[in-house]
């Protein structure tokens, strides 16, 4: 069978430089013919005629007649100029009214342009929107009101250091020996523990809890960070849950914080307590990522001694009602408030369960309508 030979070099559709133009320029003036020109210069005659057509200017002589003459620098204005004009028309005023209201949640409540995007094409309150993408273009083209420096994430910085690691003891079970439900985020009722610090001066200090399937987190005031605040926290926590609380607590993951050297005592008997490794954050995701959160309200080095209850109460609400790109731009609160009746409903009926449900959907809707004013 006979090899085929393609005698066409591959065509990379790349537009004339500055050095062809002007190269285009030097051999018409040498008087050579168009063909051998596109030929020497490595393009096609259509694309040398059109390029002509561009860069030929009308000019008058000493004898005051008139010609015609290709100038390259001619050519580029030309091109220069209607790759300009090539360009679609931005979206900024096709989605005005979208784009006034991402302003306003971004400097007003703190959400980022992905949370809010997400939310609105969910909702589909607006006739035109924008993409996560779009919307970061006009911040870094400055189009917006919101700069750089409002979009916490975008600006952070923080370089990595290698610490020297140094055996440290656990206090209970390694987190080696959790299941894979619960590595894996399948199961409900999986919880971290952390406390959050302000100023060091300060006692009082915020004891965190996130589950780790629907990112669900409690956010308590304590008075210090001691073993006996911790017990005061949880205490609140159970209040609010009731009898369901050993349902919905099966796990804890927990830091080496001497705060939890005592947690399992504070917990129901059948709820397991896990602690991570020393010096490694990461294995506690969740409750990492959710306290950066709660810091755009409360930053490092403020003292939360003159935090009220109702402020931590705002963050708390603010977090949960995040829209999030993993639910499909749902809140926490609808994932779990779904998964908790669904465990109610499918593993035991608890009647209890159901009424606590409910309970707290009344007790959000309140919150939601007061924040809302």
């Amino acid at each position: 069978m006979a090899q085929e030979q393609y005698t066409t070099s591959q065509r990379k559709f790349q537009h004339l430089t500055r050095e062809k133009r002007a190269q285009i320029e030097i051999l018409l003036r040498q008087g050579l013919p168009k063909v051998q020109i596109a030929r020497a210069v490595g393009i096609s005659r259509s694309t040398l005629y059109n390029e002509l057509s561009r860069g030929t200017v009308e000019q008058i002589d000493t004898n005051l007649k008139k010609y015609r003459r290709y100038f390259w620098d001619a050519g580029q204005r030309v091109y220069e100029e209607n790759r300009k004009n090539s360009r679609p028309p931005m979206k900024i005023m096709e989605a005005y009214d979208f784009v006034r209201y991402a302003e306003r949640q971004i400097l007003e409540n703190k959400m980022s342009p992905d949370a809010l995007c997400g939310e609105a094409k969910l909702s589909g309150r607006f006739q035109k929107i924008v993409s996560t993408k779009t919307l970061y273009n006009y911040i870094d083209k400055r189009l917006l009101k919101v700069r750089n420096i409002d979009l916490p994430l975008k600006v952070r910085r923080k370089s990595r250091t290698d610490k020297c690691k140094q055996n440290k003891r656990l206090f209970g079970m390694s987190i080696e020996e959790r299941s894979d439900e619960v590595n894996n985020r399948t199961a409900f009722g999986h919880w971290e523990i952390d406390t959050i610090v302000g100023k060091k001066e300060s006692s009082s200090v915020l004891l965190s809890l996130d589950e780790r399937l629907t990112r669900k987190r409690h956010l308590v005031k304590i008075p210090s960070r001691s073993s006996d605040a911790v017990r005061l926290g949880l205490e609140k926590i159970a209040e609010l849950y009731g009898d369901s609380f050993e349902t919905v607590f099966k796990t804890v993951t927990s830091d080496n914080g001497s705060e939890f050297v005592d947690l399992g005592s504070y917990l129901p008997k059948s709820t397991k307590v896990y602690y991570a490794h020393p010096y490694s954050s990461y294995e506690r995701g969740t409750n990492e990522k959710q306290n950066s959160l709660v810091r755009r309200f409360f930053p490092k080095g403020k003292s939360f001694e003159n935090i009220t209850d109702e402020q931590v109460a705002f963050v708390e609400h603010w977090i949960n009602n995040l829209p999030r790109k993993i639910f499909n731009y749902h809140c926490s609160d609808f994932v779990f408030h779904n998964v908790l009746f669904d465990v109610a409903i499918q593993k035991i009926r608890n009647r209890k369960i159901i009424d606590f449900v409910l309970q707290i959907h009344k007790k959000y809707d309140k919150l939601s309508k007061n924040y809302n004013k």
